[in-house]
């Protein structure tokens, strides 16, 4: 958990981070439908990603996103990753990203969305790991949870 929160202080501007930060990782780490898992350098914690079922994310931001949708099936949405500023753009958020879709797979779920930030290029990676998969892109150009930052709502199967 302190490593989550670690990772998030680091990776993620005060506005974004979790009032109830300890709380809310508590729970995703002890959740048995969520995914959890980390990217590791040696015994050093350097990335994390949080994937949860879909439709929990539909009941808490269906308001701020009103074209959001309930997913018809099994889908997991995944509502973070964080790769330590130092480890960044060699390829551990790929790692993570890749890996929350094995476990995906293992749990019978195939399908993947998220809201992908565009000015850390993260759109374009989710695009070019699915370049066949992906089944709908929505440009959101002031995310309401991102300080007004451009977006994209981007779903995938696997």
């Amino acid at each position: 958990l302190k490593n989550i929160l670690m990772l998030e202080k680091i990776c993620f501007p005060p506005e974004w981070q979790y009032d109830d930060g300890e709380e809310y990782y508590a729970e995703a780490l002890n959740d048995t439908q969520s995914i959890s898992l980390f990217l590791r350098k040696g015994d050093e914690v350097t990335g994390y990603i949080l994937a949860r079922p879909h439709h929990l994310t539909f009941m808490e931001l269906g308001e701020d996103d009103p074209f959001l949708t309930e997913s018809i099936g099994k889908r997991y949405y995944i509502e973070t990753i964080q790769v330590a500023p130092a480890t960044q753009g060699k390829g551990g958020g790929k790692k993570l990203i890749l890996a929350a879709c094995d476990e995906a797979k293992k749990r019978g779920v195939t399908q993947f969305s998220i809201h992908a930030r565009t000015q850390n290029h993260l759109h374009e990676t989710i695009k070019s790991l699915f370049p066949e998969k992906v089944t709908l892109v929505r440009p959101i150009s002031s995310w309401v949870h991102a300080s007004g930052e451009p977006y994209e709502y981007i779903e995938w199967h696997i």
